[in-house]
């Protein structure tokens, strides 16, 4: 059970004790009545067929094992019963409020289970279970049992015992009715959790269809060897299949009980292969059961053929037995990977016409004081509201949308009208959902064959079976989340809760998307309740922000010798200028051309076919005109500039700057080239450059150029943010599929942080002004949404931002010898060391060179006289 799931709790409160206390006593009567009279029923269809004619004897026999069965588990739940008290209930309402309590506080709660309770509670509790299991088992049972005595029945030619099997049936039927009545009650007193429930279904189910599989193999066995049949051949193949299903499904449930189970059910490709397996036995007996049951109405019986006709009816009907229990184990099974989760609160649809000017005020004042605007992936609320109601009211859906089949839906995320106190506002979040109603997966296939598949599958296609619903929680255009929590004293409780809601009106309205894609960055608390809504999370690409607070107060040239190292230290704008190139930034688009939307919407379409071409994925929103349109029109001017640039006064690149004032942020989107033009004159990376020099000039705090293009925007002081995605989707498969097509992703962050340490490797500059370069910026708590210990153990999280000019005013005061770095010490080191051997090895030098001539001149004791030649003395 998840720790988030406070709602299914495992037991009842007190208050709700005396009727579950109620219905299990009625149901320990029914089971123990239901017991008598099939001990009774099943010796009298034993008396009735005294020669075994028909064979029911035989069944009738297990009757009376099934009634003893029947009658130890009622003595077991008699003492049950009388064992249940409310300190149990108590014990477990009180254990609900911890576990609420903790769940606020953002603690990692371990599963509610028997240890949390002393001794002889925990032992009544696993009683209980294993009474549950037992009941489970022999209401299938008996179902099965019910349609082979009906059979069986058939078979009577003696209307004097009609009766007798008459009765037999009833009994089989009634006990079966009064087991799964007592197997309810029992997991009302229990409580217990959808999750547990379907376990516990799945261990019975698999367990049931292990002893159809025997049937079938020992009865189709024994019908082959008479009867040559393809239909026999086939059932005998199904028993096969069912076994290795149920074997497959007993060690799926053990594991699903282990300390496994998390690692196992959030796994995308773990559970599939079982998935594959039951659904093609579900397959395979429908097949061969609806085979038989048609046999067994057109075949004619001949002389020694006399259990022919028998052999393809009970095949029929153990085989309809074994699609309706491989039926119940896929829905378990699909319940456990799928669960239909609880929210505390429900998702309204919002009208755009009713969202005013006065509406829209508040809604952006709210969710500038909900968490602030300081976190990296922060946005100003009023222009995230601006945004919604451009998105809105051009996005309509259909093909006569402007952006053909693409809608926005603006949320509110409220608790339930009922409660609602009158007049208060229950207003949790405000969200943005972007749906692509006809997704083509064709496009990701390369060359000629997605081609076809196009034609053929796509989302225009004869059969358009590779087309999906997309729903993307957040906006494209900035690619940002669209969950906007406003203030809450439980943040990660209401987070978990909202996106639960959002899955909740996805499946209940007429969207019904196949997958919803949640992005957002590691910084923001969507990240963190991903897994307790049951979204896959994933890493996904990571996304380039420049970081300006710490270099606050300085020109660009002094950022650039900061933060960028210096192979990175261009004067790209300049080169740009002298190609030719000319630079309009303005909030009038106009003033870049009088065509602006038509110009922009070409140029992002040349970038987006070479994306593509690369290998990148295809964006969702393709920019059209009218997009263009709308952002310049609907969207409020003092949230959007216009970046154009010219080369010889032809278009050659565009951008969109959005601004959020509030949060101190400039996003850069559209990018549009002409690669041919641009890539001559580095147009793309004075974009870039001239981008972050303005931000600078202007005070912002981050610059977000997004995930595509690592290399170049880290290049003019980028940093790399993790990025995280959640998807929804009830497909095994799909969550498979999405897991593998971000996978590629993972090792982008490593790559690029390896390279430039490399390239850093051989900078001049020292350790303090190294570490101040922008890919090594560490976070700060403010960074986070929400900031607990685990996020500050994670990510090393420093407690305060320290800016470049404070700590070189700092760093300046130091001696000399202590702002140096440790290799440039370990270099003067060498150089002195150096330094003293050369002068070594020259006085050795210069001593051994006197030696040598003091062979030729020997010096004179007394250093007054000049010494003597050798032929003076021969005079």
């Amino acid at each position: 059970m998840s720790k988030f799931d406070h709602q299914d709790t495992m037991f009842l409160e007190v208050k709700d004790k005396e009727k579950t206390m109620k219905h299990l006593w009625l149901s320990f009567a029914a089971t123990v009545s239901s017991a008598g009279a099939l001990f009774i029923s099943s010796i009298l269809a034993v008396v009735g067929d005294d020669n075994c004619d028909s064979k029911l004897c035989l069944f009738a026999g297990w009757g009376l094992v099934f009634s003893a069965i029947m009658a130890v588990n009622s003595v077991i739940a008699c003492y049950t019963n009388v064992r249940a008290s409310s300190k149990i209930a108590t014990a477990r309402s009180e254990k609900d409020v911890e576990e609420k309590e903790s769940l606020i506080q953002g603690q990692s709660v371990p599963l509610s289970s028997p240890r949390d309770y002393s001794p002889s509670q925990a032992g009544l509790i696993r009683l209980v279970s294993c009474e549950n299991c037992v009941s489970m088992c022999m209401t299938l049972i008996l179902l099965f049992g019910t349609m082979i005595a009906i059979i069986f029945w058939t078979r009577i030619k003696d209307a004097h015992n009609t009766s007798h099997y008459v009765m037999f049936t009833a009994s089989l039927m009634a006990s079966g009715a009064a087991e799964f009545y007592a197997l309810m009650a029992k997991l009302s007193f229990l409580q217990v959790t959808k999750k547990d429930r379907n376990k516990m279904l799945l261990l019975a189910s698999n367990l049931l269809l292990f002893a159809m599989g025997i049937t079938l193999i020992s009865m189709n066995s024994s019908l082959v060897s008479d009867h040559n049949m393809w239909m026999f051949h086939g059932m005998n193949a199904v028993g096969i299949l069912c076994c290795i299903s149920s074997v497959f499904g007993v060690l799926i449930t053990a594991v699903s009980h282990s300390a496994l189970s998390t690692a196992f059910l959030s796994s995308t490709a773990l559970p599939i292969p079982y998935l594959l397996i039951e659904m093609f036995t579900l397959g395979t007996s429908f097949t061969f059961t609806f085979g038989n049951l048609w046999l067994a109405v057109v075949v004619e019986v001949r002389a020694g053929q006399r259990y022919l006709l028998t052999g393809l009816e009970l095949n029929a009907a153990v085989g309809f037995v074994v699609c309706i229990v491989t039926f119940l184990i896929h829905s378990a099974y699909d319940e456990i990977l799928n669960p239909r989760l609880p929210s505390a609160y429900v998702a309204e649809e919002v009208d755009v016409e009713d969202l005013d000017e006065e509406t829209a005020k508040k809604w952006g004042d709210k969710i500038n004081a909900g968490f602030g605007t300081r976190y990296i992936g922060a946005w100003d609320g009023h222009a995230a509201v601006s945004l919604m109601r451009t998105y809105a009211n051009m996005l309509t859906g259909g093909a006569e949308s402007p952006i053909p089949h693409t809608k926005g839906i603006i949320l509110r995320i409220g608790r339930p009208v009922e409660d609602v106190e009158f007049g208060g506002d229950d207003s949790v979040a405000y969200v943005f959902v972007t749906v692509v109603e006809k997704f083509d997966l064709t496009r990701y296939v390369p060359g000629i064959l997605g081609s076809v598949l196009g034609v053929l599958f796509g989302a225009n296609g004869f059969l358009p079976i590779l087309s999906l619903r997309w729903g993307l929680v957040g906006f494209q255009y900035p690619f940002h989340s669209g969950i906007f929590l406003v203030k809450s004293d439980q943040p990660k409780y209401d987070m978990v809760m909202v996106q639960r809601a959002i899955v909740n009106w996805k499946d209940t309205s007429g969207i019904n998307c196949h997958v919803l894609m949640s992005p957002c960055y590691a910084t923001q608390l969507d990240s963190q309740a991903f897994e307790q809504a049951h979204f896959l999370n994933l890493q996904v690409g990571p996304s380039v922000v420049v970081d300006l607070r710490r270099y606050h107060g300085l020109k660009y040239k002094e950022f650039q010798r900061v933060a960028l190292k210096k192979g990175n230290r261009r004067n790209h704008h300049g080169f740009f200028q002298k190609k030719g190139g000319t630079v309009h930034v303005s909030r009038d688009f106009r003033d870049f051309d009088e065509e602006y939307a038509e110009v922009s919407s070409r140029l992002v379409q040349l970038t987006a076919q070479q994306r593509i071409s690369r290998g990148e994925s295809a964006v969702l929103v393709p920019v059209l005109p009218p997009l263009m349109q709308a952002i310049c029109e609907e969207h409020k001017s003092e949230y959007r500039r216009i970046f154009g640039i010219r080369v010889q006064g032809d278009p050659a690149g565009t951008a969109v700057l959005f601004e959020f004032p509030a949060a101190k942020l400039i996003t850069s989107d559209m990018q549009g080239l002409r690669h041919e033009v641009a890539r001559p004159t580095k147009a793309y990376f004075a974009m870039l450059s001239l981008t972050v020099e303005k931000a600078l000039e202007e005070g912002c705090d981050f610059v977000d150029f997004g995930p595509t293009t690592l290399e170049p925007k880290m290049d003019v002081g980028g940093r790399l943010i993790e990025c995280r995605a959640g998807y929804h989707t009830r497909s095994m498969i799909l969550r498979s599929l999405l897991k593998r097509g971000v996978e590629k992703f993972r090792s982008q962050q490593e790559e690029q942080v390896k390279r430039l340490e490399s390239g850093d490797k051989g900078e001049s500059d020292d350790k303090f002004t190294r570490a101040f370069r922008s890919y090594r910026l560490p976070f700060i708590e403010s960074d986070f949404q929400v900031c607990d210990e685990d996020i500050k153990k994670r990510y090393n999280v420093e407690a305060k931002l320290v800016k470049y000019t404070d700590a070189k005013a700092v760093n300046d005061s130091r001696p000399v010898s202590e702002k140096k770095t440790k290799k440039q010490l370990n270099k003067e080191k060498r150089k002195a060391m150096k330094k003293a051997k050369k002068e070594a090895m020259r006085r050795a030098a210069e001593g051994k060179r006197n030696l040598e001539q003091g062979d030729i001149k020997a010096p004179s004791a007394n250093p007054t006289l000049a010494p003597t030649e050798e032929g003076d003395d021969d005079e």
